[in-house]
């Protein structure tokens, strides 16, 4: 999740990019939620995605802990053809000068009785749920990837 694209409709945004300024941050400032966001994005921008993803897991238990109404998190961007994806609820925009969003795709995690049975590429639409396909729960950030390029692709 590597370019962050530099359009208007992103520049809120935009991660700070300098790790450094950021580990330095979090040692002043360890339970900072926003700090560990920064990080996550930070990472993704350098293309190391899936120690981003990971550390998602820190900054939303700073974000509880905080007692913060975090919804979603934006990672940072992945560019394919004519579409932007943003991960992990995968927000999909057009590239033209005036993006739009075409959709929104979901990774969803299946449990049952507190035990993980399932993971899929979905979307909820006004006329229901669609499934467009299943993954191993324990698949990683490049492979779901993959499985969402795909999808939009076709």
């Amino acid at each position: 999740m590597l370019a962050i694209v530099a359009l208007p409709l992103f520049a809120a945004d935009e991660p700070l990019r300098d790790l450094d300024k950021i580990e330095a941050a979090l040692k002043a400032s360890p339970d900072d939620p926003m700090l560990h966001y920064r990080k996550c994005q930070s990472l993704f921008a350098k293309g190391k995605e899936q120690e981003a993803v990971d550390h998602g897991a820190v900054a939303l238990a700073r974000f509880k802990a905080a007692n913060s109404k975090l919804a979603w998190m934006s990672l940072g961007a992945i560019t394919n053809g004519n579409y932007i994806v943003r991960p992990y609820s995968f927000r999909v925009w057009t590239t033209n000068a005036e993006p739009k969003l075409v959709r929104k795709l979901d990774f969803e995690l299946g449990y049952f009785n507190g035990e993980l049975l399932s993971a899929a590429i979905g979307e909820t639409t006004r006329e229901g749920h669609l499934n467009f396909g299943v993954v191993d729960p324990k698949s990683d950030f490049a492979t779901i990837k993959k499985k969402v390029l795909e999808i939009i692709s076709k």
